[in-house]
């Protein structure tokens, strides 16, 4: 039976081989880079070789007349030398932010195509995190990590066989630290594993917190809570400092011990090679290139060492990345038939839905919404109004039941091309940072200015966009913050008329603007719900009395069904809750 320790290895290793999989479209390229890293290895590893030729066959013997050639010999070297370390640093780090470049792409489509009900329980900066952050630190992998270790080794491998071509005895001596130097970098690596791995866990709860805190700060501010997230700011700000310096210790003490090393390794050079050079064993030049030697063995084996940390900290931003894209339980399930041009006919036929577990928010609801009328959905809050419409364009699922289009059953058709015919507008508009035109199509190249303006004055808003600095390409801001609420609603209507949907789903709260918005809003709900299928979450009087049927629920139940009249003159729980609240 496998212990933990070789499970945590294999796991590694196939994380390890996933995440080069990833370069497979830069593989010439990633070919061409390693050979680069080998021929640029040789051509330094060879270098304290030259020298102890110039100083033992040239300066010693005193053949000046050699001299110019071999300074020609080395300038070239160097230079080649040189051009072969810019050709592949450049050429490594390009390859890897190809490889970024399309792990990003792949990220964020995978995210666009999860469920709501992941973001539900997911915090947002966790997944700014995985987008960003862990993408990031894949990069030192490939430009730092794979490829240069594969130079660094093969530099190792022929300074250890100059080193034993010239004297065997001396370089035995000189690798008298190795094992020690092993035995540190072995301890370092499972040292820093663990550290990086609380580092990126510590960086996720700062995003998150931080993202959260940002968005919700009017809140923040209005309850005075500002000392109170300050404090808990700083608690989650020292847990990331501290894992920071865990890992700096590791590293605090691992460079010291290379450096003492190194520093052991060059007295045993100088003690024995001396004695040497005093008995004639060896030459000068050959005492000079063994120094040489010495540090252009050492500093591929200290860069190892942090390479193989970069190559951790890639694995375990490897694997919570794999984890997210792997996650195929949240993806919106949907198939390959499209679906046809809607009249608008909706039927929920025995629907229950939770969002977890068996808590169910809506109780075997039934009912049928003909081709172009109206139906105003009104209940108590938590009554399930909202998840209704959420249900209609598939935002969510329903655990049992059927929801049916035009008598099509919705999850037997390709989830987007139904949401192209249906229009959701929230109570909660948001808008995106940009232009006023680019919330209204967005980037929908089939809506042009002409669609847009049209949608505009049919709803009674072209005046008020007119009137922007820029007009249609006025910038809203994040989240639309430069407009009031009304005019955030009224662009939300601008939008859905534009898109010509044929069922809209309407969430038309007014609160908290003025008397000549609200008559533009209601202008503009009179013209968005004209000869279209609509479901409204009602909150003003004038849309649940014009609608053609009034669906009333209660603690997810359809308690009553009717129109307005028909369901005062029961005396139900519709009259009942429109005394004592609609009415208010």
């Amino acid at each position: 039976m496998p212990s933990k320790k070789t499970e945590a290895t294999a796991s590694q290793w196939v994380l390890f081989k996933r995440i080069l999989a990833l370069a497979k479209f830069q593989r010439h390229w990633m070919i061409i880079a390693i050979i680069l890293t080998i021929v640029q290895s040789v051509i330094t590893a060879f270098q304290p070789y030259l020298y102890k030729t110039v100083i033992d066959e040239v300066i010693i013997p005193k053949q000046f007349q050699l001299l110019e050639k071999w300074a020609l010999i080395l300038l070239i070297w160097l230079i080649v030398q040189a051009l072969l370390g810019f050709a592949n640093s450049y050429l490594s780090e390009s390859i890897a932010q190809s490889v970024i470049l399309k792990l990003r792409q792949y990220i964020y489509d995978h995210l666009t195509r999860l469920k709501l009900s992941f973001y539900d329980k997911t915090p947002v900066g966790t997944a700014v995190t995985r987008s960003i952050s862990d993408v990031q630190t894949i990069t030192d992998l490939f430009s730092s990590g794979v490829i240069t270790i594969a130079g660094d080794l093969i530099q190792i491998i022929v300074i250890m066989s100059c080193m034993f071509y010239m004297d065997v005895k001396l370089t035995l001596i000189t690798l008298t630290v190795v094992p020690v130097l092993l035995f540190a970098a072995n301890r370092f690596r499972k040292g820093i594993r663990d550290t990086f791995q609380d580092v990126r866990n510590q960086v996720a709860k700062l995003n998150a917190f931080l993202q959260e805190r940002i968005t919700g700060m009017q809140i923040v501010q209005l309850f005075n809570r500002e000392k109170e997230e300050k404090r808990r700011f700083d608690q989650i700000n020292q847990a990331h400092r501290d894992a920071n310096i865990r890992s700096v210790y590791y590293y605090s003490i691992f460079f010291p011990i290379v450096e003492v090393l190194v520093a052991v390794s060059f007295a045993l050079i100088v003690w024995y090679g001396s004695g040497s050079l005093v008995r004639g064993s060896i030459e000068f030049g050959e005492l000079t290139a063994f120094i040489m030697f010495i540090n252009l063995f050492f500093r591929p084996i200290r860069a190892i060492a942090d390479r193989f940390n970069n190559i951790q900290m890639g694995i375990v931003a490897a694997d919570r990345i794999f984890k997210l894209i792997d996650d195929v339980d949240n993806i919106e399930q949907t198939t390959e038939v499209a679906a046809p041009k809607f009249s608008g006919d909706v039927k929920f036929n025995h629907v229950w839905f939770a969002y977890q577990n068996e808590e169910w928010v809506l109780r075997d609801v039934s009912f049928h919404l003909p081709q172009g009328k109206t139906m105003a959905i009104v209940g108590a809050t938590g009554s399930g109004k909202t998840t209704i419409a959420s249900l209609v364009n598939q935002l969510y699922q329903q655990q049992k039941g059927d929801i049916l289009l035009d008598d099509i059953n919705i999850q037997s058709l390709n989830i987007t091309s139904v949401r192209q015919q249906i229009a959701l507008v929230l109570q909660d508009v948001f808008l995106f940072s940009g232009s006023v035109k680019d919330n209204i199509r967005l980037h929908n190249d089939d809506i042009d200015i002409q669609k847009m303006i049209d949608a505009a004055r049919s709803i009674g808003a072209y005046e008020f966009i007119e009137k922007l600095p820029g007009g249609f390409d006025y910038n809203v801001m994040e989240r639309g913050m430069t407009l009031s609420l009304g005019q955030r609603q009224l662009v939300s209507f601008i939008r859905a008329l534009a898109f010509d949907p044929r069922i809209i789903l309407l969430d038309e709260a007014t609160s908290s603007i003025d008397t000549e918005t609200e008559q533009l809003i209601q202008k503009a709900i009179d013209r968005l719900l004209e000869n279209r299928t609509a479901i409204v979450i009602a909150h003003r009087l004038s849309t649940i009395a014009k609608a053609d049927e009034i669906l009333v629920l209660e603690k997810g139940e359809v308690k009553e069904r009717g129109n307005h009249a028909s369901l005062m003159a029961a005396g139900g729980h519709y009259a009942h809750l429109y005394e004592t609240q609609i009415a208010e």
